[in-house]
């Protein structure tokens, strides 16, 4: 065995060993949070793509805000995770939005109700486990947190990959640790290229709030070095500023609407995220005074990517084959750190006495090849790229091909099986 391979597997062992609890809790809450809107009845409000794009929508919010919170500054009006509508409304002098009051509403514009929300159990469970998979239930610190664990997880599915042709080969028998390495062989080299992109798009999601923060602070920093600044102005409403845009960007639809005078915007000016069928994003300035677009700006492509990896990451844009096809993968490498850790544990136990009745050559060699890992990955990003909504037909072939691919695990299983059988029947 060359020094290089050894150093890799003892990267490989260490970090698996390290992360194979977390790895885990990941992959199993991760099968959950995948029908997290069907799981979730408030969160399954017009779960597809969603935008803030009626008027009277916008009317009915500004409206409610306007009687309910008079006297208020308004902070934002977005488009939520969920398929709803949010609102954050502060004290006036307050530019910050930490400590601002949270307001919910559904695609019509209609409030949703705090305490009709809190007391439905399925959204507790959801939120609690959403929290456990995305900040191990630690906060902002959490976040940060699992995207260094998500950039740990692609070193060892590197290493696992490099060195996995080098293991468990030309093996005629064999004792239980050697067939769970053999296992956790051919499931790492199966689920290979699902594991590196969804953990990939995990680890820029962990960064997501950071990211985006630094981009339109900077950004924004910019453009207030140059602002008009008007002491005690009178703004335009929003419902004017959505007829500006629909008219000058009639291809965009709104996503998130930042108020004047915040840490997220520029003094006497509205900041709007907007979204096209494309996936592509432009930031528009828009003067609160007037009402009239003053500039647009591109996202860079680091946040463009960060945007796109959400539905990437929980399957949701390929229909419920797309899910059925993720809940399989999550519970399929929950195995992985399970193997590992008894692997580990009993690397020195010798063949043990019944271990005849496994016979090698029922599994062949399983080495990892380039198909692997550009087969499944082409499959998801054409799915991705292709589907606006859903998309059947690829979602459809792409389990075929986890079929044709997998044949060799359930072949494997059928014959050992039999093998067992016919053994304690002798």
């Amino acid at each position: 065995m060359s020094s290089l391979i050894r150093k890799l597997l003892k990267i490989h062992r260490i970090l698996g060993l390290v992360l194979a609890v977390n790895f885990l809790i990941l992959g199993l809450t991760g099968v959950v949070l995948v029908w997290r809107h069907e799981l979730a009845p408030v969160q399954a409000v017009e779960q597809r793509t969603s935008f803030i794009s009626e008027k009277s929508s916008l009317s009915k919010i500004e409206n409610f805000i306007s009687t309910k919170y008079e006297g208020k500054k308004v902070l934002s009006i977005f488009k939520g995770d969920d398929g709803d509508i949010n609102a954050r409304v502060t004290e006036p002098g307050i530019e910050k939005f930490k400590g601002a009051t949270r307001l919910k509403f559904d695609m019509a514009g209609n409030a949703i109700d705090k305490e009709v929300v809190k007391s439905q159990t399925s959204n507790k469970v959801i939120d609690f486990i959403l929290k456990l998979h995305r900040e191990l239930l630690l906060g902002g610190k959490g976040k940060i947190l699992i995207g260094l664990m998500g950039l740990f997880f692609l070193i060892a599915l590197i290493s696992g990959a490099l060195i996995s042709n080098k293991f468990y080969r030309n093996i005629r028998n064999m004792n239980s640790r050697i067939l769970l390495g053999r296992f956790h062989k051919i499931i790492g080299v199966k689920t290979c290229a699902w594991l590196l992109i969804v953990t990939f798009t995990g680890t820029i999601l962990a960064f997501n709030s950071t990211l985006i923060g630094l981009f339109l602070r900077d950004n924004v920093r910019a453009q207030q070095e140059n602002a008009r600044v008007i002491e005690n102005a009178t703004y335009v409403s929003v419902l004017d500023i959505y007829d500006e845009l629909k008219e000058k960007l009639p291809h965009l639809e709104y996503d998130f609407i930042s108020f004047p005078d915040n840490e997220f915007s520029v003094p006497n000016h509205f900041v709007i995220l907007m979204e096209n069928e494309e996936h592509h994003h432009e930031i528009a300035y828009v003067d609160a005074i007037t009402g009239s677009l003053i500039r647009t700006v591109s996202l860079p492509w680091y946040l463009e990517l960060l945007i796109l990896s959400e539905p990437l990451h929980f399957g949701d844009y390929g229909g419920v084959i797309l899910k059925i096809i993720w809940s399989i993968f999550g519970l399929v490498i929950s195995f992985i750190p399970i193997s590992g850790i008894y692997i580990f544990l009993f690397r020195k136990r010798l063949l043990s006495s019944s271990s005849k009745m496994y016979d090698g050559s029922t599994l062949n060699d399983v080495n990892i090849s380039l198909n692997e890992i550009v087969l499944p990955s082409a499959f998801i990003f054409i799915i991705f790229i292709v589907s606006s909504d859903y998309n059947w037909p690829l979602s459809g072939l792409f389990l075929i091909y986890l079929g044709i691919s997998w044949k060799d695990i359930l072949s494997f299983t059928l014959r050992l099986k039999d093998k067992v059988v016919r053994k304690e029947a002798s």
